[in-house]
C-alpha cells in the first residue's frame, strides 16, 4: 500500500473520516494497477472513480459545513474550489486519451492534497461539527 491511512489524518467527524479512507483507497487501486501494468481502461474507469469521489466529497463536507453555519466556510469553500478546477483539469487530459499519463499525478496529487487539507484546513472545523452534534 503506497499511501497508507493513519488515524492521526482523523478530522473527528466519522462521516467525512470515512470519505478519505476511501480516497485513499481509490488512489491506492490506482497505484496497484500501475504496478501490474493494467490498461488505460481499467485505470481510466478507477481515475474518474478517483476524481468523481473527491467532488463527491467536497460537496458533502460543504453542505455540513453550510448547516452549522461553520465559521471558516468561505476560506475552505475556496480551498475545494481550487483543488477541483486542478481535478477537472486532469479529466480535460483524460478525454484527450492521456489517462496513463495522469494517472501517477493525479493519485498522488489527491493524496497529498487530502493529507494538506485535512492537517490545514479540515482540522479546524471538528470542534464546532462536534458541538453541533456531528462525530
Amino acid at each position: 500500500m503506497l499511501y497508507p491511512w493513519k488515524d492521526e489524518y482523523s478530522v473527528g467527524v466519522s462521516r467525512f473520516d470515512n470519505h478519505h479512507k476511501r480516497l485513499f483507497d481509490i488512489a491506492n487501486q490506482l497505484h496497484d494497477m500501475m504496478k501490474n501494468g493494467k490498461g488505460a481502461d481499467v485505470i481510466e474507469t478507477t481515475l474518474r472513480e478517483l476524481i468523481d469521489y473527491t467532488k463527491y466529497h467536497l460537496a458533502e463536507e460543504e453542505k455540513a459545513l453550510e448547516q452549522i453555519g461553520y465559521s471558516g466556510i468561505s476560506s475552505h469553500k475556496r480551498a475545494h474550489a481550487i483543488f477541483t478546477e486542478q481535478l477537472n483539469d486532469a479529466l480535460v487530459e483524460i478525454e484527450k486519451g492521456r489517462a496513463l499519463f495522469v494517472v501517477v499525478k493525479v493519485s498522488k496529487t489527491v493524496i497529498d492534497w487530502l493529507i494538506d487539507h485535512i492537517f490545514g484546513i479540515d482540522k479546524k472545523y471538528t470542534a464546532e461539527m462536534n458541538a453541533a452534534g456531528i462525530n
